[in-house]
């Protein structure tokens, strides 16, 4: 092979480790119930580990292309154009995105760029407070805190159902379609001592006859994935060796109509209409009442989660 042909190969080479390094970005970062379908997606093996990290694409197609086909002569125009292609509309984006910008939700609005939102100054719920002067920012963050606890609880359980009474619809889509991926590829993620350090209102808008909250939420909490027929820890390096904690930050915007009024006693165990206990089996519609309980004219529903 050629000087030129040798170059090239090596460049095909670390442009295709490249590519799958930015694909594996994301399963880092996304592990959680907060960025669980991508990390559902890849953290069994089947995407990262499997048909094409582990080589029947990188040994049969390029091996095919590069030793079969150039024969040890020059490579024709099509794989330096390949390669530019990769380079151009793939490697260059990835690392000009970065870690930083991976994001699952289908609704994600994002941070500025280089940081999180900053907190608001004065009052930010004054506007919500305007017409229900019972709002309590204790109340309201302790329901989040109650929610965030849940819904992690039910990503390990690989279950979404028993959160679905206070998420929107899409949400729950999204987050159940994240742990079927964990299903389909026999493997478990496990958080651990996992608990808020802080929280904050980065955004209170009124949208149409709604009024929307915008929380940046800290996090730690220990995060790996096991097989779930041999308990193995899969890949540690990557994706948490069940030992080292990590810290996160995540977006949470919740929604409630305009003019609802706070119940003193509300919590995510009851609920939203007629205060009757929920119960197992019945998380999309009340018992008791009726009402479908994620409904956000009754009281807050987490309508996304965005990873910062």
């Amino acid at each position: 092979m050629t000087r030129r042909a040798t170059r090239l190969c090596i460049t095909v080479a670390t442009c295709l480790a490249a590519v799958m390094a930015a694909l594996l970005v994301p399963t880092i970062a996304l592990a959680r119930a907060g960025g669980g379908q991508v990390g559902g997606f890849s953290g069994g093996g089947s995407f990262g580990g499997g048909s094409i990290g582990g080589g029947s694409f990188g040994g049969g197609f390029l091996g095919g292309l590069i030793g079969g086909s150039t024969g040890g002569g020059d490579l024709p125009w099509f794989v330096i154009v390949i390669v530019v292609l990769v380079i151009w509309f793939v490697v260059i984006p990835a690392i000009t995105k970065g870690r930083g910008g991976a994001t699952w939700s289908p609704t994600t609005s994002g941070g500025p760029a280089g940081g999180t939102l900053p907190p608001m100054s004065g009052d930010p719920y004054a506007p919500i407070k305007a017409s229900d002067p019972d709002f309590s920012e204790e109340l309201f963050l302790g329901r989040v805190n109650e929610m965030f606890i849940a819904i992690q609880y039910a990503w390990m359980a690989r279950d979404m159902e028993p959160v679905r009474r206070f998420l929107a619809d899409q949400q729950f889509t999204v987050l159940q379609n994240g742990v079927k991926e964990y299903v389909l590829n026999g493997t478990i993620n496990i958080l651990g001592n996992v608990h808020i350090t802080e929280m904050h209102p980065v955004e209170v808008t009124r949208e149409g006859d709604f009024d929307a909250v915008k929380l940046l939420i800290t996090a730690i909490c220990i995060d790996y994935t096991i097989n779930e027929v041999t308990k193995e820890i899969v890949n540690p390096a990557e994706l948490g060796d069940g030992k080292t904690p990590r810290e996160f930050q995540e977006y949470w915007t919740f929604m409630r109509k305009s003019g609802a009024k706070t119940k003193a006693d509300a919590s995510i165990q009851k609920c939203p209409n007629c205060g009757a206990p929920v119960t197992d089996g019945n998380y999309v519609k009340c018992a008791y009442c009726g009402v479908q309980m994620n409904d956000p004219t009754l009281d807050w529903v987490l309508m996304r989660i965005e990873q910062v």
